[in-house]
C-alpha cells in the first residue's frame, strides 16, 4: 500500500497539494493504473485554532492514516508558495512553528523513500523543473515528515517517507499570491506519477536485493 496525502486548505481558499491529491484520486492517469490498488489518497486537515492543537491533530490523524492503511510507502505533499521548482525534501526536524516538537525524540531524520536520490534526474528528464531541498521549513510540512519517521520508529512500523513541495497552481497566483511563481495541476500530476512510479519500484528492488 502507497499513501499519497496533502494538505486542505489553511488560511486560503485551496491549498495546491490537496487539489493534486484530490485530482489524482477522482481521475487516475493512465500511467498509474497498474498500480491503482495499491494507491490511497488522503487529504490532511489540521486544527489551527492554537499551536498545540495544530501539533497534535496533526500527528492524530497522521497515526490513524498509518495504522488504518498499514502503507509501506508515504509519500507527502505540500505547497511552497515562493519555490518555482519541484522540491525533493531530504531532512525533516524536531521543530514546529520555531519550537521543539518533543525534547525526547531526535533531532532530525533523513528521509528514506526508495530512490530518492533519483528522483530530481527523473523529473527534468521529462522537462519538469525540480530540485532538492534540505529544508522542510517550519510548519506543517516538515512536521507531517518527521512524525512519519518518528512513528516508524517508535511504533515499528513498515513504512518509508518522503516529502515533495509543490509550486502554487495559477489559480491561487491570480487570487492570492500575486508575485509568487506557479505550475499547472499538469505538469505537477505528471511530477508526482513520475515520482510514485519510482519510488514504487524502487521500493520493490529492495525486496529482493
Amino acid at each position: 500500500m502507497i499513501l499519497i496525502t496533502g494538505f486542505g486548505p489553511y488560511q486560503e481558499d485551496i491549498n495546491a497539494s490537496g487539489e493534486l491529491v484530490n485530482s489524482l484520486k477522482s481521475d487516475i492517469p493512465d500511467e498509474l493504473l497498474s498500480l491503482e490498488r495499491d494507491l490511497v489518497f488522503e487529504v490532511i486537515s489540521c486544527d489551527g485554532t492554537s499551536r498545540e492543537t495544530e501539533h497534535k491533530s496533526l500527528e492524530a490523524h497522521l497515526l490513524e492514516l498509518l495504522t488504518r492503511y498499514e502503507p509501506e510507502l508515504c509519500i507527502y505533499t505540500g505547497q511552497a508558495p515562493r519555490r518555482n521548482k519541484i522540491a525533493i525534501e531530504n531532512i525533516a526536524i524536531n521543530s514546529f512553528m520555531m519550537e521543539i516538537i518533543d525534547s525526547c525524540r531526535p533531532a532530525a531524520y533523513w528521509s528514506d523513500l526508495p530512490g530518492n536520490k533519483r528522483l530530481k534526474d527523473i523529473l527534468e528528464e521529462e522537462n519538469i523543473p525540480s530540485e532538492f531541498s534540505f529544508c522542510a521549513g517550519q510548519h506543517l510540512c516538515n512536521h507531517v515528515l518527521y512524525s512519519s519517521l518518528f512513528f516508524a520508529e517508535k511504533y515499528s512500523l513498515p513504512h518509508k517517507s518522503g516529502f515533495i513541495h509543490l509550486p502554487l497552481l495559477p489559480e491561487q497566483v491570480t487570487k492570492q499570491h500575486r508575485n509568487s511563481p506557479y505550475m499547472p495541476i499538469e505538469m505537477s500530476r505528471k511530477a508526482l506519477s513520475l515520482i510514485i512510479t519510482h519510488v514504487t519500484e524502487e521500493g520493490r528492488h529492495d525486496k529482493t536485493r
